[in-house]
């Protein structure tokens, strides 16, 4: 038998890479073990028996609108089914092309809940807002001011979420709580973990980009969203769903802009400090200066940690979106390379690293280290295996986990789809699981539909990086866009 023997430089390597696996390992688990123990009924029922409605503050939900997304109405219609006071909510939502085709579909469901306070508000079509190349935030800048209530909870239009989250949300925002649990610094905004579920066509899963999707979001996004989170280094927020308070945010950017002498003459300088100072004279126009980033629910949350001396939180609640068969293997990719490369500018360094977070490459890493650590050997095929195997089982039983976590279990499964009742289920939450099996009661994919996607998945994930990680132009609703060091974003 050969002896074994390695060099000094590749020791040192191996014991670098040996703690960078324990890293990536422990986050990952982290947030496993956190979705295990708070997105849950248990959680859920002992936040809400200390809700007091009539304590309750008054919410604004803005709903920025463009075009027609896949069950869009189920997905606006959750938003007036919220278990929460009438007189204590209205909804807002935002529309800036007065020939948008969603309008017809907004004007039906406003019609269709004439007990619950909701507009529509269009753009003056002369003078359509545009305080920067965000188009979600020009969207959004008049329900903003217009908002008779403090707290806003912003959610895309393609998104839909249970009955129950409104109350939860606003208790925790209000109480400082992070899934359950108080925090020592004051919790500025709350999110929800963004999911996707993919539509089915003639009985069959639709297309492969819907199913990456679901996949991504459900496994890795998920569980690392969550740690992070919990972990609180810095903010880490998808602007899917948030809440926060207008008065906050509007002094965090007052904070930003006391930092300049003097305010810029139109918002739009190009120096940070001095726009900041701009949209800082007048009250309810703060979510304007994040016009200028194209990621700017991160750059919301980054403004209420550092100037708002806050930090982020969860209620242990996802929300879901639709997905449908439209959808390519290029369209995901396409979508993965542009947060990436958006992420680039924001935070460097953890951009960088995010290829060796996937099970493949993370994989390859630690067993290098451990084989030369422990195995004496270069590689351990059978420890590389454990490792796979380990973390497919590991997101199988996520995946399937957080997808119970959001059906209700008590509400009927709608099968229109178009309609839901009164806090009913839509149908979409259970429509794929169907050509699946059940096991004690609940629903799993069937693992020749799940494996395929989970393998297809991990394979793109370091291609899709490097590709991302080498460009920097962006395309965002047909428009495309360069990133700046500075982290706005220009038209091109």
């Amino acid at each position: 038998m050969t002896q074994f023997s390695v060099s000094i430089p590749l020791y040192t390597i191996a014991v670098i890479l040996f703690i960078w696996y324990l890293v990536v390992v422990g986050l990952a688990y982290n947030g496993f073990v956190e979705i295990f123990r708070k997105f849950n009924n248990s959680l859920r029922s002992k936040i809400d028996c200390k809700i007091i409605d009539s304590e309750l503050e008054g919410v604004s939900i803005l709903r920025p609108i463009k075009g027609v997304d896949p069950e869009m109405e189920i997905c606006l219609q959750s938003s007036f089914q919220q278990d929460y006071a009438l007189d204590k909510f209205e909804i807002i939502f935002c529309v800036q092309d007065s020939k948008d085709p969603a309008i017809n579909l907004v004007e039906r469901l406003i019609a269709k809940y004439p007990h619950v306070d909701a507009k529509l508000m269009i753009d003056d079509q002369a003078n359509k807002a545009n305080y920067g190349p965000n188009p979600k935030v020009n969207n959004l800048a008049k329900g903003y001011k217009a908002a008779k209530f403090d707290i806003l909870w912003v959610q895309d239009s393609n998104v839909w979420s249970r009955p129950d989250v409104l109350r939860r949300s606003v208790y925790s925002l209000t109480h400082s709580l992070d899934n359950g649990r108080t925090t020592k610094r004051p919790v500025k905004l709350i999110h929800h973990a963004p999911m996707a579920t993919c539509l089915t066509q003639n009985g069959e899963l639709s297309s492969l980009g819907a199913q990456l999707d679901e996949m991504f979001l459900a496994t890795s996004h998920s569980k690392f969203y969550v740690s992070l989170n919990k972990v609180a280094v810095a903010p880490c927020v998808n602007g899917k769903s948030n809440l926060y308070k207008r008065s906050e945010l509007d002094d965090a950017v007052k904070k930003m802009g006391d930092l300049a002498e003097v305010a810029s003459i139109d918002g739009q300088s190009g120096d940070r400090l001095q726009d900041a100072k701009y949209y800082s004279l007048t009250p309810g126009e703060g979510l304007r200066f994040f016009a200028r980033y194209i990621g700017e629910d991160n750059m919301i949350g980054i403004a209420l940690w550092d100037f708002g001396h806050g930090r982020t939180g969860m209620t242990g609640d996802c929300v879901m979106q639709p997905s449908s068969g439209y959808n390519s293997i290029f369209d995901y990719c396409v979508r993965r390379m542009r947060w990436l490369r958006v992420r680039k500018y924001m935070v460097l360094a953890a951009t960088l690293l995010e290829p060796t977070t996937e099970c493949i490459l993370c994989g390859t890493f630690g067993t290098f280290a451990i084989s030369v650590l422990f195995f004496n050997q270069f590689f351990s095929r059978a420890w590389f295996v454990f490792h796979v195997m380990i973390w497919f089982l590991t997101d199988f039983i996520q995946f399937h986990y957080l997808f119970s976590c959001v059906r209700m279990n008590n509400g009927s499964s709608d099968t229109s789809s178009t309609t839901t009742g009164n806090g009913s289920q839509p149908f979409f939450l259970n429509e794929s699981f169907n050509m699946g099996f059940r096991f004690k009661g609940h629903r799993f994919r069937s693992l020749k539909k799940f494996v395929p996607i989970w393998i297809l998945r991990e394979i793109l994930a370091f291609p899709v990086w490097l590709v991302a990680i080498l460009g920097s132009r962006i395309d965002w609703r047909g428009q495309p866009f360069k990133i700046k060091a500075d982290l706005s974003a220009e038209r091109l």
